[in-house]
């Protein structure tokens, strides 16, 4: 069940990967839909920044005419909440925790799809890597994973 929390205090940045999703109009990351993960480790808040429509690219690969319903309850949870506006990606979330071990799932489904139009070297270089490092360290010190949007 997702959980919406709000914290006071900035976050530790561990990561950032908005620089590759900067408007060349603006110069804002994804004009201005930035997203973090975020977490709470020893009392203090770390997150990684990213830009959300760029991440949200990779998502829409199971977002697809014809699947099967045996297919789409394969989809990670992470995955169906963002096709179906619900959970993280409901409108009105913030900040909302997520399982963590669906996330790795997630991305370990993002690294090995199939579909050409949907591999990329941004996701197998920056977001990957960076991403599982993080989402392990949470899940190895027993944190929430939260995702602000």
């Amino acid at each position: 069940m997702s959980q919406n929390y709000q914290y006071q205090e900035a976050p530790i940045i561990r990561g950032d990967l908005t620089h590759l999703c900067l408007c060349p109009c603006c110069r804002a990351p994804d004009c201005g839909e930035e997203y973090m993960l975020v977490t709470k480790s020893e009392g203090r808040l770390e997150a990684v920044l990213f830009g959300g429509a760029s991440f949200r690219m990779y998502l829409n690969y199971w977002f697809y005419e014809g699947i099967t319903p045996e297919e789409y309850n394969r989809v990670p949870e992470f995955v169906r909440q963002n096709n179906e506006c619900i959970g993280w990606q409901d409108i009105s979330a913030e900040r909302t925790e997520i399982n963590a071990d669906d996330f790795l799932f997630t991305l370990e489904s993002i690294k090995n799809n199939s579909r050409s139009e949907y591999q990329d070297k941004d996701f197998e270089n920056y977001y990957y890597p960076v991403f599982k490092s993080f989402t392990q360290e949470v899940i190895r010190k027993g944190q929430k994973l939260y995702i602000s949007i």
